[in-house]
């Protein structure tokens, strides 16, 4: 049996986890870990992400062509309410640059700077990212894009 891991977040994983441990042999040669729970956002939730971008770049809809540029975009649209909630610091930051680029005819350029280099997904804990993948998804197949099925990836977002 290959390595397996389990996080325990909802009944399913604990009855699951009791059905692994209740069929194991008692002949040693099983070793079972307890871990806390890493809480960085995962590689399957960022494989899913670019993943996604890439099928909304692909789409034709939005004003987006490529998934770099989706990923600004979404980065805007949905991880900075997120840090806007969450980050101490994010809110004064991000207030002072749109008081700053108010009037500017450059602003969709500075927003784009702004968002490129002051919003990151990566900082983002495993139920944030969750949260920003799960309003992406909302979004976009709302709009009728077909994104892939996270739960195809290995991904349940509404356990977060």
């Amino acid at each position: 049996m290959p390595q397996t891991t389990i996080i325990l977040n909802n009944q399913r994983n604990l009855d699951y986890c009791k059905t692994m441990l209740s069929e194991l042999p008692l002949d040693g040669t099983k070793t079972i870990t307890f871990a806390d729970t890493d809480e960085t956002s995962t590689a399957r939730q960022r494989r899913l992400q670019w993943m996604w971008n890439g099928e909304v770049a692909k789409s034709g809809l939005g004003a987006d062509d490529d998934k770099d540029s989706v990923h600004v975009r979404a980065k805007w649209m949905f991880a900075r309410p997120i840090m806007l909630r969450d980050d101490e610091y994010f809110p004064t930051l991000c207030n002072a640059f749109l008081d700053a680029v108010k009037l500017s005819e450059t602003r969709p350029a500075d927003i784009r700077w702004f968002t490129e280099r002051h919003i990151s997904t990566e900082t983002m804990t495993r139920k944030q990212r969750a949260e920003y993948l799960t309003e992406f998804q909302r979004y976009w197949t709302g709009k009728g894009v077909n994104l892939t099925d996270p739960s195809l990836q290995g991904i349940d977002l509404n356990i977060y």
